[in-house]
């Protein structure tokens, strides 16, 4: 159990004719049996709650609901309310720790207003409210009814967007009619054009839509076009799963392993008519023009996951060191990188708040990371911040693929720039531009490792191992030492291999090289590298080693691996990568390495692994 929700009242100002929830003759649950409810639901391991109603504002002691939510540790607290009593309780609410506000917004036209919603409150005092909460810092959602006689939640969201351009999340919500299925039954075309025009305009202004948990829409019940397919991703898990028969159709379904779907829901849904046939899951599991797009989209409730992270090496393997995101869009759509089809920039000012902190904690080097970091227009100015805290290394996590234009890698070096981190996946422009499904981009890349050495720039160029690129780690050496022989002293090479962020175990399989199949060429690579003299990172694999007992356990390889034993690279999220078969039990080198990363095992298996 993740999320829970607390209706706590069902009294409101409103009275939406689409709406089965107001009851202002309904007396209120009780204050203890409430905190009773919010206990049961910590205790069963929510960390979110949704408070709702009715307006949860109609209540006096709300924000003591508030705090016992604090207080049992949930960590996302949402309060569902029509928006006109927010204004004068927002403070108190945040004290409380209300961490986002939802408020539905079903028309903004005045005469509207007075039909469906109410004759006593008018749209200003709903929009009012949310921009009480904006000024405030306080995250606000728009959860927009989906009804017949509303407006197009296309034409709600550009209208409050202009109103308000701080909101960014909207969520398409059935009105509780549609519950039982009338807002779809017969009605699939129509619901299928609402949602392509809006899931269009979300793309255009750069903010998330999404459909609400409680829509029952099966992707076999209305035909989305490209990116809209995205709203369905509440139907359709992750990871491949038991195949769904929830209707005779799911037999030949090529999402079948995917839906989620009931038979309640696909019956409401379809409401008599046949399932869409769906003979092809890569359009829903990729939706939209790049090989890269993916259905589940990280965005900017994600990014605090990524945003700043602080390592403790030891000082024994490196200075204290923390990461921060500035900016969360590419201009490579990579088919391996969860982070690759974001679109969610950051606050110069919220950058600079991140690299205070971390000098604070006594970081002295910082990786300035994304996203693609050379797309943000702030970039020059948080190098220059940095270097004025006094962060003695400044390192840029780039494509490069900007940094072959004029002099903007020497203008990052004058600034206060020291290394950068490169994605080049190999010497093969055809592959490598086939994995980023950015054609063109290879060479663009080594024009900018150019441009960086050329500036006095330390690269560390990042190769990630595939199936395709797998065979060509010794030629990719004889490039880098061809192509960069005059500033080799400035150059490092590294190999590591790639997480499985693939929608399915047949396209991992065919991306994601067995480490027994390559562990020859990569040692071969290192020897070559070290003949040519160029530097090499040797077995180390910040997304998960290679197992030392793949690759060969020679000291000569290992580099400052033992070092970390004590105190490991990996951040707390990481650690979830990492986990260990059998043959480490009785392994002497098991301290000495992370382990199997969780993914790699899912599409190979451990049949590889031995003790040494």
């Amino acid at each position: 159990m993740r999320s829970a929700t607390l209706e706590v009242t069902r009294r409101c100002d409103h009275s939406c004719g689409f709406c089965a929830s107001p009851d202002d003759g309904r007396a209120d649950p009780p204050f203890t049996l409430l905190t009773r409810l919010i206990d049961d639901a910590a205790t069963a391991g929510a960390t979110e709650v949704r408070i709702s109603g009715g307006d949860p504002l109609r209540r006096a002691d709300l924000e003591q609901l508030v705090r016992r939510c604090a207080e049992r540790g949930f960590t996302t607290i949402e309060v569902y309310t029509p928006g006109v009593r927010l204004p004068p309780r927002v403070d108190a609410l945040i004290a409380a720790g209300v961490t986002r506000v939802a408020v539905p917004v079903a028309t903004m036209t005045p005469t509207t207003h007075r039909e469906l919603i109410s004759q006593r409150t008018h749209p200003k005092h709903v929009l009012a409210g949310i921009a009480a909460a904006l000024q405030r810092g306080l995250e606000v959602a728009i959860d927009l009814p989906l009804s017949p006689g509303l407006p197009s939640a296309a034409a709600r969201i550009g209208g409050l967007h202009a109103a308000m351009p701080a909101l960014k999340r909207f969520v398409l919500v059935p009105s509780p009619g549609c519950l039982e299925g009338p807002c779809l039954k017969g009605q699939g075309q129509a619901l299928a054009e609402e949602l392509d025009e809006a899931a269009r305009l979300a793309e255009k202004l750069r903010i998330e839509v999404e459909l609400s948990e409680r829509i029952p829409l099966p992707p076999c019940a209305v035909e989305l076009s490209g990116r809209a397919r995205r709203l369905l991703s509440r139907v359709l898990r992750e990871q491949e799963g038991a195949p769904n028969e929830a209707h005779p159709a799911c037999a030949t379904c090529a999402l079948a392993t995917r839906c989620t779907a009931s038979a309640t829901s696909l019956s409401r849904a379809l409401g008599g008519r046949a399932p869409l046939a769906i003979a092809d899951a890569t359009p829903f599991l990729r939706p939209g023009k790049s090989a890269g797009s993916r259905l589940r989209v990280l965005g900017a409730r994600d990014v605090e996951k990524f945003f700043h992270v602080d390592y403790e090496y030891g000082a024994e393997v490196d200075r204290p060191t923390s990461r921060i995101g500035i900016i969360y869009r590419c201009n490579q759509v990579c088919r391996f990188c969860e982070l690759a089809d974001m679109d969610t920039d950051l606050p110069a000012e919220r950058v600079r708040g991140a690299l205070d902190e971390a000098f604070a904690r006594g970081s002295r080097r910082v990786i300035l990371t994304g996203g693609e970091p050379t797309l943000s227009p702030d970039l020059l100015d948080h190098v220059r911040y940095a270097r004025s805290l006094g962060f003695e290394e400044i390192e840029l996590q780039t494509n490069a693929v900007l940094l072959e234009r004029g002099d903007r890698a020497r203008a990052l070096r004058e600034a206060g720039l020291t290394s950068a981190q490169i994605s080049l996946h190999g010497p093969d422009p055809a592959i490598s531009d086939r994995l980023t499904a950015a054609p063109g981009t290879h060479d663009k890349t080594l024009r900018g490792v150019d441009a960086l050495l050329a500036a006095g720039v330390r690269c560390l160029l990042n190769h990630l191992v595939f199936v395709d690129n797998a065979p060509l780690l010794v030629d990719f050496v004889e490039l880098v030492a061809a192509r960069w022989a005059s500033h080799r002293e400035l150059i490092t090479v590294q190999f590591h291999s790639v997480r499985n962020e693939f929608p399915s175990v047949e396209e991992g399989r065919a991306h994601v090289a067995r480490y027994r199949d390559y562990a020859p060429t990569r040692l071969r690579a290192i020897d070559r590298a070290r003949a040519l003299g160029v530097r090499t990172h040797d077995l180390q694999d910040p997304t998960g080693i290679p197992s030392l007992c793949v690759l060969g356990a020679d000291e000569s390889y290992l580099g400052p691996i033992r070092a970390q034993v004590e105190r490991p690279r990996l951040h707390a999220w990481e650690t979830e990568w990492m986990t260990r078969v059998p043959a480490c039990s009785d392994c002497s080198l098991s301290r000495a390495c992370m382990g199997v990363p969780r993914h790699y095992l899912a599409l190979h298996g451990a049949d590889e692994f031995r003790a040494l």
